[in-house]
């Protein structure tokens, strides 16, 4: 018997786009904030798993300065976060609900080049999370990756890299809530390109491909038995590839033109209800680039989103596509951090008639999402923030619509160099047209950060 879908995937990105602050909260303490390309990192683009909510993670946080081991010609940055913190709803239930606390360990690893030409880089970390009662929500989250430039002069290079992953789906996935424990997937990421300025010109042809393989998990009955949910069917390859050029009207200002293509493509066709979950989509964009140093940058877009689907069951999407990704220093201990996007995710969502019985799978949901950091710096050692987010996941070919809000702040002292601690709260709730579906929970984390460099 082949295994049921599940499955969710953010749409993928090439590298000029800009990185979505919100995605992935694993990526926030990189030494550098950009790829070996010189643009923002495009592994921040491509991070499936994720609940539809896209949720508000930990802002950028202001860690100590860090002075890198060195090795030869390479930098090396080791750190260690643990967080404790305390989950009103563990499971995203609207009744019944179940409240732990729990801590997390995260070592990580960078070994950075510092070339005067070319670049290599490399990158490893775990994210070990253990609860105090609900041991089975326990997960050992780990990546590795390496990339690497090689400039042919000033204006051409060459870019590529590779990433490895193990990582679990949050529970606000209305994909992953039933499972006795929470959805394993593995994953790898190939990536490259090439990169041309031509006087105020510049171009660039890029490419990724990214594999995920999710694991089965049992799950209770509702006569009380233990079942599999077998999860092969998600098992897929996306495949994406296109072309940036823009113009630099002047240093601070850049406008420019995107098409990017996706192909999805399935390791079980048919899946377990007899459809065929292939799809090819474009990406098509144009938008401008404003960098203002020390005060605003700023990429916004607009244009068009398509996907289409082999079987013939599920109707075609192709709607506008817009977005935009801020940094604003607003006065000297002000910055504002803003997103915004839409894409085309999948999902294995279904819609049972109650009369009938007919099952109706939704071939896809229309993911709107934006939300906002404030920080205010107080002092050198004391940073506050606050921050909220909004997503509407508005499902194809069935009738839903899942309305994700988000909220929460933070306080953050630099007790040293070496040390800074942060006290953080969370609020997220879903208004689902499914009222059965709707939560509400807080979280509160107590954060410790310890770069581990000398």
């Amino acid at each position: 018997m082949r295994k049921t879908t599940l499955g969710l995937l953010a749409a993928a990105l090439l590298a000029p786009l800009p990185a979505w602050p919100q995605i992935q909260q694993e990526n926030q303490n990189v030494p550098t904030g950009e790829g070996v390309s010189g643009t923002p990192d495009v592994e921040l683009r491509q991070v499936p798993g994720q609940g539809p909510g896209r949720n508000v993670v930990r802002a950028q946080q202001p860690l100590p300065r860090q002075q890198p081991f060195q090795m030869g010609s390479f930098l090396l940055y080791p750190e260690a976060t643990l967080s404790g913190f305390y989950d009103t709803n563990v499971y995203y239930t609207r009744s019944n609900q179940i409240s732990d606390y729990a801590l997390i360990f995260s070592p990580a690893v960078w070994m950075l080049s510092n070339w005067r030409e070319h670049a290599l880089n490399f990158s490893a970390g775990a994210d070990l999370t253990r609860y105090r009662d609900q041991t089975r929500e326990d997960t050992d989250d780990w990546r590795v990756s390496g990339e690497g430039r090689y400039d042919f002069n000033y204006d051409t290079n060459v870019y590529g890299g590779a990433r490895a992953f193990k990582s679990h789906e949050d529970r606000e996935s209305p994909e992953a809530r039933n499972g006795l424990q929470p959805t394993i997937y593995f994953g790898q990421r190939y990536y490259g390109g090439v990169f041309r300025q031509q006087g105020p010109w510049s171009f660039r042809l890029g490419g990724t491909a990214l594999r995920l393989d999710y694991q089965d998990v049992d799950f209770e009955t509702t006569a009380g038995s233990i079942a599999l949910i077998n999860n092969d069917d998600r098992d897929r390859w996306q495949y994406t590839g296109g072309l940036r050029v823009g113009y630099e009207v002047n240093p601070r200002v850049e406008p420019f033109v995107q098409v990017a293509a996706d192909q999805r493509r399935y390791l079980y066709v048919p899946d377990d209800l007899g459809y065929d979950k292939d799809s090819n989509g474009y990406r098509a964009l144009a938008g401008v680039r404003l960098n203002y140093p020390n005060t605003l940058k700023l990429d916004a877009f607009a244009g068009w989103l398509n996907q289409r689907y082999v079987d013939p069951a599920f109707k075609d999407v192709s709607v506008p596509a817009f977005g935009a990704a801020l940094v604003w220093r607003i006065a000297d201990r002000w910055t504002l951090n803003g997103f915004l996007d839409r894409t085309i995710e999948e999902t294995t969502v279904l819609q049972v008639d109650q009369v009938t019985g007919t099952i109706t799978p939704a071939s896809s949901f229309l993911n709107t999402f934006g939300g906002a950091t404030l920080t205010y710096r107080i002092t050198d050692r004391w940073f506050a923030s606050v921050e909220g987010s909004y997503s509407r996941a508005n499902y194809q070919g069935i009738d839903r619509v899942d309305d994700y809000k988000g909220a929460g702040g933070s306080i953050t002292y630099r007790v040293a160099r070496m040390l800074y601690v942060q006290l953080l709260y969370q609020y997220r709730g879903l208004d689902s047209s499914i009222p059965t579906e709707n939560y509400h929970k807080s979280l509160t984390f107590l954060n410790l950060g310890i770069p581990l460099s000398p």
